[in-house]
C-alpha cells in the first residue's frame, strides 16, 4: 500500500480555482517511528513533490481568482508567502499548469515503480477542495486523471471519525466531543517540525499525514488488545 498526500495553494476556494503551487508527500502508514521516508536510507530518494504554477496559464484558461482569497493571502505569515515565491527564478521557473499536473502524475508513477506497488491511496485535507480542483483541471485541459475514485482518501474525515470512535469507546459521557478534544488526542506536527509554516503545501501535507498516522497507530493498538 502506497500513501500520497497532496495539497494545492490557490487563488480561490471554488473547484475552478487558479492554482499557485502544489506539494505532495509519499508516506508510510505502517512506519514504526515516523510516517516519513528517510531519504538517506536509499529506499525513496524523492519522497516529496513541489512545483510552482505560472499563473498566466491559469488566467488564459479561465480559472478563478477571488479578491477575498487575495486579501486572505495578504494576511498570512512571511514564511507562507516566501514558500510561494522561493522558486520563482530563472533557475527554477514557474511552469504552466498542464506541465505541473503531468509532472505530478509522473512523480506518482515514479513512486509506484520505486516501491514496486500499484496499490495507492491519494489523500487530501477534505473531500471537496483539492480533489475537486484536480478533477476540474484534468477535465478542463484534457489530462487523464490517473487516480480512480476508489483511491481517494480524506484526512479530516478519517481523523475525526476515528477520534469520535475513541471518545465513545472511552465512555466520557459528561463531556461533549469537540474538535479541540479530537485533535488533542495526537501531537501536532507543527510542534515537532524543524522548518516550514502553515500554507506551505509540503508542510501542510506533513501536518495532515502526521495526525493521520498517529490515529492509525491508536486504532491498530486498540484493536490488537481485543483479539
Amino acid at each position: 500500500m502506497i500513501d500520497v498526500t497532496f495539497d494545492f495553494e490557490t487563488c480561490s476556494l471554488s473547484p475552478t480555482a487558479a492554482v499557485m503551487s502544489i506539494g505532495a508527500v509519499a508516506w508510510k502508514r505502517y512506519g514504526k517511528e515516523s510516517p516519513f521516508f528517510d531519504e538517506g536510507d536509499g529506499v525513496l530518494r524523492n519522497s516529496t513533490f513541489s512545483a510552482k504554477v505560472d499563473l498566466r496559464s491559469m488566467f488564459i484558461n479561465g480559472f478563478a481568482f477571488d479578491k477575498s482569497t487575495a486579501e486572505w493571502w495578504s494576511k498570512q505569515s512571511n514564511e507562507a508567502k516566501a514558500a510561494l515565491l522561493d522558486s520563482d527564478s530563472d533557475e527554477a521557473p514557474c511552469q504552466p499548469i498542464d506541465v505541473v499536473v503531468n509532472d505530478f502524475f509522473g512523480w506518482i508513477d515514479y513512486i509506484k515503480k520505486k516501491l514496486g506497488d500499484d496499490d495507492i491511496c491519494l489523500w487530501a485535507q477534505g473531500t471537496d477542495f483539492d480533489p475537486a480542483i484536480l478533477r476540474y483541471i484534468c477535465w478542463k485541459l484534457g489530462i487523464k486523471l490517473e487516480i480512480k475514485h476508489t483511491q481517494l482518501r480524506d484526512h479530516r474525515t478519517f481523523y475525526l471519525e476515528m477520534a469520535r470512535i475513541l471518545w465513545d469507546a472511552a465512555g466520557v459521557k459528561e463531556e461533549p466531543f469537540t474538535l479541540d478534544r479530537a485533535y488533542a488526542l495526537t501531537t501536532d506536527y507543527k510542534d515537532i517540525a524543524d522548518e516550514g509554516a502553515a500554507h506551505d503545501p509540503i508542510f501542510d501535507c506533513k501536518r495532515s499525514i502526521y495526525s493521520t498516522w498517529q490515529m492509525m497507530k491508536k486504532i491498530r493498538e486498540g484493536y490488537a488488545k481485543t483479539v
